[in-house]
């Protein structure tokens, strides 16, 4: 008897306190499975995640180093085609102390979790706490998003920071927007593009009924300036980051554009098909509430390059799937308030569970291509060589941690860093063609040249690595996975 009315006491109190502290349990499940999720690669992985960390870092150590002198660091033409809008504004923190590979390592991992905390706190404001709590909820189930994550797009992720912050002042008539969308603009081309878009048609529609408000014509005017300043802040990059992507919008269309590195679309419809179908349907519920806003024509925008398969593509099922979150957050409290049955409510929950698990699986297919080990090597290698020798792969996966964490050296690979100014059928030369073709390649460089003898190199090339390898022109470096050019310029 005594045990049976203890528990009843404990249910009775229980359950009330569950039902007043719900949103803050949830929030907390919730930001603790996004800290799990995003900082889990740390310990998994001895390594910075990504294709690009080693860029990242070459141009962060770059831009920070040249503000001793009030100006822009010196950089071939593949460097300049990154925007330098993150540089710039990370380089006074990493002159005055920031570790650079904090920057790019834990630093990173927490700021998908700052970006969605940040998402839903706007949510909450604009759509109510139940929409803003089932946004974090969309951030544990994307997967696009954690690819991006792991892809390390880094630019990406701080402008569609400033992006939505952008949007939630600009529904409001703050001035302020217009500086945050600049930033976003300088930041990251592609994003910056989606916010331009978007943007630009929800303030051209609004035009006609607000024109005669003043404030509504100086912001006007204060954006056409914030225009301006930023054609002339992409003006020395012109050609390879601004004119040629945007030239090939309209000359590479369809199987002819360069799709970008992300998976084909099936992958999403596969692994985070029910995120997608809350993200459609709730679209269309928030037309009934408003028609033309931000968040739906930048959701419109992402989906004509992928529909339409423009210029990079697969690199817009990012933002897309980012800009269709809240709108599965509005599908997914919708169908719970309607849905009021029991049974109806453990059904939408099991399938949320099914696509975590989906999820889950899909995690752990990412895993980066470069070991901690080959990084120790790459790092022993300032060493070994002399002080004004160069380094060059043989293929793209090692060059971009060569060009990181040899930031001081001049560093080559295939296609990449503009040297050495190699044709396609050049370096297929290198590679298969004769001993005196490949001394002729040898001759045009100068100072002490090496080549590094990734595992990488080795296992895309197999028997055909030997070719260079036992060229009478190399000579093996003992202790260092080197081989040095003896047919190379003094």
């Amino acid at each position: 008897m005594a045990s049976t009315y203890a528990r009843e006491v404990t249910t009775n109190s229980i359950i009330p306190w569950l039902r007043t502290h719900k949103f803050s349990l949830v929030i907390s499940v919730c930001l603790i499975t996004l800290l799990v999720k995003f900082l889990a690669p740390l310990f998994l992985f001895d390594i910075p995640l990504g294709y690009d960390p080693g860029i990242y870092r070459y141009l962060f150590l770059q831009y920070a180093q040249s503000l001793s002198s009030f100006s822009f660091p010196e950089l071939l033409p593949w460097a300049t085609e990154h925007p330098s809008g993150l540089f710039v504004l990370a380089s006074p923190f990493i002159a005055v102390g920031l570790p650079v590979d904090a920057l790019i390592g834990w630093m990173w991992n927490l700021f998908p979790v700052i970006l969605i905390v940040v998402f839903s706190i706007i949510m909450t404001k604009r759509e109510g706490r139940a929409v803003g709590v089932c946004v974090l909820l969309m951030g544990i189930l994307s997967q696009a998003f954690f690819d991006g994550f792991f892809a390390m797009y880094m630019k990406a992720y701080v402008a569609l920071l400033l992006t939505i912050y952008t949007y939630f002042l600009a529904e409001k008539k703050s001035m302020w927007f217009v500086l945050t969308a600049l930033a976003a603009v300088l930041i990251h081309q592609q994003t910056g593009l989606i916010l331009t878009l978007s943007l630009g048609i929800w303030w051209l529609f609004s035009l006609k009924n607000n024109w005669s408000d003043a404030k509504y014509r100086r912001i006007t005017y204060v954006l056409g300036l914030a225009g301006v300043i930023a054609l002339i802040w992409y003006i020395p990059q012109w050609e390879r980051a601004i004119w040629s992507p945007l030239k090939s919008i309209f000359l590479l269309r369809g199987d002819n554009a360069p799709a970008g590195a992300f998976p084909d679309a099936s992958f999403y419809v596969h692994t985070m098909g029910v995120v997608l179908l809350l993200g459609i349907f709730g679209l269309v519920i928030s037309t009934k509430k408003d028609k033309g806003s931000l968040w739906q024509l930048s959701v419109l925008v992402c989906a004509v390059f992928i529909l339409f398969k423009l210029v990079f593509y697969k690199r817009f099922y990012l933002q897309l799937d980012f800009f269709l979150m809240p709108f599965a957050a509005i599908a997914l409290v919708w169908i719970w308030n309607t849905a009021s049955a029991y049974w109806s409510r453990g059904l939408l929950i099991m399938v949320l569970i099914a696509q975590a698990v989906i999820g889950f699986q899909a995690m752990q297919l990412r895993a980066p291509r470069f070991s901690a080990r080959e990084l120790t090597q790459i790092t022993a290698l300032s060493n070994t060589i002399e002080p004004d020798a160069s380094v060059i792969a043989l293929e793209n996966i090692s060059g971009t941690w060569l060009r990181g964490w040899l930031p001081y050296r001049k560093i080559g690979a295939p296609g990449l860093f503009d040297y050495p100014n190699w044709s396609y059928d050049q370096w297929e030369t290198f590679v298969d063609g004769t001993q005196k073709d490949r001394k002729a390649l040898l001759q045009e460089l100068k100072g002490p040249v090496y080549f590094l003898l990734s595992p990488a190199f080795t296992r895309f090339y197999g028997d055909r690595a030997q070719n260079i390898i036992l060229d009478p022109c190399m000579s093996i470096i003992e202790d260092a996975p080197l081989i040095k050019s003896l047919c190379s310029q003094d």
